[in-house]
């Protein structure tokens, strides 16, 4: 779905969501998906031609299709997205497969890119790319900036050349009459570069050699929320240095303002704990910031000697990707960082100088419905809170000015 404004001649923003909502591990999955999900949503919309959809394409599938054998395959899918007008303008190259299976947690940092199997995938997903049609000026692929945790001695600079070696094949592929394709590189708090400060430094180095065009950030708003950033400086900072800004996943967090005076709200907090996701939690105090990796840990952190200090916090906000239209959860105990991700997006409406190119592309990802508390859904059904989601979105960019490109009903 496209976006211009008629004072920013040349530019325009696409809107998607990102299928890892309903991962599918297989062809047939991913078709069932768009036909149940993506189509009903865009007539809901009155979305015209053009609708714009976030790939998740899991390792095994997207190297099958990149493959010679897969080349039935990738042309029903092209046929597909192409008959139903649908444009695959962004891809999500995170989750490396099972992104919903009970116990995936921070193994969905695996592998790491430390290991040649996170470029395989990545190549694959880019490849899928270059066959599929988009009308977008270039292609987004996110993924994570490296593994969990701190890197160990010796592995930074082996990451980096991992990051170069896709930057070359990216080059590659648009030599071939490919799409330019911008591999963006995603925070994600106990990461590598757990903030977009420490993405920036990550980023600078990643693209001092060679093909720095085809690397860049995806700027996620939990993420950022749940780090305490100031929206215009995380936006400031994925754009450091003129690296592209890849793309921006529109996504909001829980927050809990005042958690040593409300037991209800943290129970309720610690009761979104679940099997699947990881759920970082960190906690301001003054200028001070405290962190775990998990509710779990959250928990026993209040169970222990360093619950005066968590409990003295002036808030708490946890990595669980909530609705974004949602200023409250269910209840009103807990608040979420939708102004932090509406923050972003005007800091990125206001600056198009800065995106890397004549594009915003924004991806709504909220692949947690599945594990959310029932209230914190909002009524109905899944069609239903995409569309809440998106007339959210849709309401900022116009308050900006920005109008669709296709008229209601156009297809």
């Amino acid at each position: 779905m496209l976006w211009t404004h008629p004072e920013r001649p040349g530019r325009g923003v696409r809107l998607a969501y990102c299928l890892n909502l309903h991962a599918a591990e297989d062809l047939a999955g991913t078709l069932a998906g768009l036909r149940a999900i993506t189509l009903p949503l865009r007539e809901r919309l009155g979305a015209g031609d053009g609708f714009g959809v976030g790939m998740y394409i899991p390792a095994a599938l997207a190297q099958r299709l990149a493959a010679p054998d897969g080349a039935r395959e990738l042309a029903q899918l092209s046929a597909v997205l192409a008959g139903e007008g649908l444009d695959p303008f962004t891809y999500n190259a995170f989750p490396y497969g099972g992104f919903h299976a009970r116990g995936l947690k921070r193994g969905v940092f695996t592998p790491t890119w430390l290991e040649a199997r996170r470029l395989e995938f990545t190549l694959a997903v880019a490849e899928v790319a270059r066959a599929l049609e988009t009308r977008a000026e270039r292609v987004s692929i996110s993924t994570h900036p490296g593994r969990f945790g701190p890197w160990e001695e010796g592995e930074a600079e082996r990451a980096l050349a991992g990051f170069r070696r896709a930057a070359a094949g990216l080059r590659a592929i648009e030599e071939r009459g490919g799409p330019r394709v911008v591999l963006a590189l995603e925070a994600e708090p106990r990461a590598s570069a757990g903030d977009t400060r420490a993405l920036a430094q990550w980023l600078s180095l990643a693209r001092a050699e060679g093909d720095g065009a085809y690397l860049g950030a995806c700027l996620d708003c939990c993420h950022s929320a749940v780090e305490f950033e100031d929206p215009g400086e995380a936006f400031d900072l994925a754009t450091r240095g003129g690296a592209p800004l890849g793309k921006l996943q529109f996504s909001s967090a829980p927050a809990l303002a005042r958690p040593g005076g409300d037991e209800a709200a943290r129970a309720q907090l610690l009761g979104m704990d679940e099997a699947v996701y990881l759920h970082q939690v960190t906690g301001r105090r003054g200028a001070e910031l405290l962190r775990v990796a998990d509710l779990s840990d959250l928990a026993a952190a209040l169970a222990g000697d360093e619950a005066p200090a968590w409990l003295a916090c002036d808030e708490w906000r946890c990595h669980f990707h909530v609705p974004v239209d949602l200023e409250a959860l269910a209840g009103g105990a807990l608040g979420t960082t939708r102004a932090h991700a509406d923050g972003v997006l005007d800091a990125a409406l206001a600056a198009p100088e800065r995106w890397g190119g004549d594009e915003l592309q924004v991806e709504i990802e909220t692949y947690t419905w599945d594990v959310l508390p029932g209230p914190a859904r909002g009524p109905g059904g899944l069609v239903d809170g995409l569309e809440r989601e998106y007339r959210h979105v849709m309401g900022r960019l116009s308050a900006a000015g920005w109008r669709p490109a296709n008229g209601p009903g156009r297809r």
